[in-house]
């Protein structure tokens, strides 16, 4: 009695949750889905007229973060996955199978992966419950966007925190003479190195060359994965904290890893445990 008893307490859930997803209707055909929300990001994958998709977020007034489908390929590094088990507190789950592609997710100790193959200790995976890629809200029929208000900066008693502020776009002169270390560098001219383009990254804020930080990885800390350039200030209150930081990315001459100049929006992430 008891087993049927928990059977259909179980249904009951999954059937509110089905219920309670926000779906979005596509109302153009073979739409990108894209890494991040913004037409050069990395496409992921295309979506059909009259598919249905989850909704995810709706707080970009331009893009809709929807549930990714299956059929997208997602990675992982292999380097903290056995046996297809999350092995590690928080695992970043990427666009493609290097430190430099976008994060669109995280996977928690102990969650299974469904793994469709492997690159160079990287695998590629399948979609899960919390990822999110990005879709025009021209091409969509998705309820309007829900825009929340920027807080203020999380004092240090705080935990996990998001911090928005609201700046212009620069101009190349700009993220040319903000970067100490290629002040007197140009712009990368390579096609493949998109200029400007937002980006999402997940590390350790360190100090790097002057008013440059360096955003190492969780794990190997001498593995750079972008530098950044922001208010000192604000620079130097997170130095040492794991962060999620966003915003406009530039490929400089002289730098083999991109920079994100006067990040949009930083968010303060747990301490993961070794």
């Amino acid at each position: 009695m008891k087993k049927i008893l928990f059977a259909l307490i179980a249904l009951t859930a999954v059937a509110y949750a089905e219920e309670a997803a926000v779906k979005v209707k596509v109302v153009g055909d073979r739409v990108s889905l894209r890494a991040v929300p913004d037409t050069n990001a990395v496409l992921l994958g295309r979506t059909m007229l009259g598919d249905e998709l989850v909704l995810k977020d709706n707080s970009n007034p331009e893009w809709v973060g929807i549930l990714p489908p299956e059929t997208i390929d997602l990675w992982v590094s292999g380097e903290f996955v056995s046996d297809k088990t999350v092995r590690t507190e928080l695992l970043n789950i990427r666009s493609g199978p290097s430190l430099s592609h976008s994060v669109v997710g995280t996977a928690s100790s102990g969650t299974v992966l469904n793994v469709r193959g492997e690159i160079a200790q990287w695998l590629k995976i399948a979609p899960t419950s919390n990822t999110t890629v990005w879709v025009s809200r021209k091409y969509v029929d998705a309820p309007g966007a829900v825009i929340t208000e920027p807080v203020a900066v999380p004092s240090s008693t705080q935990k996990t925190q998001t911090v928005v502020q609201a700046v212009a776009e620069p101009t190349v002169q700009e993220v040319m003479t903000s970067i100490s270390a290629a002040s007197k560098k140009k712009l990368v001219e390579d096609s493949s190195k998109l200029q400007g383009v937002e980006g999402t990254y997940y590390g350790v804020l360190r100090p790097f060359d002057g008013t440059l930080y360096q955003l190492v990885d969780d794990h190997f800390t001498d593995i750079t994965v972008c530098y950044v350039r922001g208010n000192e200030a604000q620079m130097k209150t997170f130095t040492g904290m794991r962060l999620q930081i966003t915003g406009k990315v530039y490929w400089v001459e002289g730098m083999d890893l991109p920079v994100v100049n006067k990040p949009t929006r930083i968010r303060l992430l747990p301490t993961e445990k070794k």
